[in-house]
């Protein structure tokens, strides 16, 4: 259930996200504080950032409904690939499919692994 949750978390904001809103989000976080520590502001500010992020995901209906079941499927493909490991195949499936977008956000996704 985790994994495909996490599947389509990773459709929506493949989908949603352009480049442009990826790198205001991460300009928007509050700077951490003099000895690198998040203030009591900031872990409130994250936290509520997670639990909108968690409130406001979709259901498998929902993402099937607003993207078809083929991304879907895609999707949940990318994600188990993702999850053993091969990120590289997960990029390539996403760029063969057409979905650059998705291919982008494996690649960030991944980084971080």
């Amino acid at each position: 259930m985790k994994s495909r949750t996490a599947a389509f978390v990773l459709i929506a904001s493949a989908l949603t996200l352009s480049s442009a809103a990826v790198a205001q989000s991460t300009n928007n976080r509050p700077p951490a504080g003099p000895t690198g520590r998040m203030t009591q502001q900031q872990e409130s500010w994250r936290f509520e950032s997670e639990e909108m992020r968690r409130q406001n995901a979709m259901t498998p209906e929902e993402a099937e409904a607003e993207y078809g079941a083929e991304r879907v499927a895609l999707a949940n493909r990318v994600q188990a690939l993702i999850d053993e490991g091969k990120c590289r195949e997960a990029r390539a499936l996403a760029n063969e499919a057409g979905e650059r977008q998705m291919a982008l956000r494996i690649r960030q996704t991944c980084r971080s692994r």
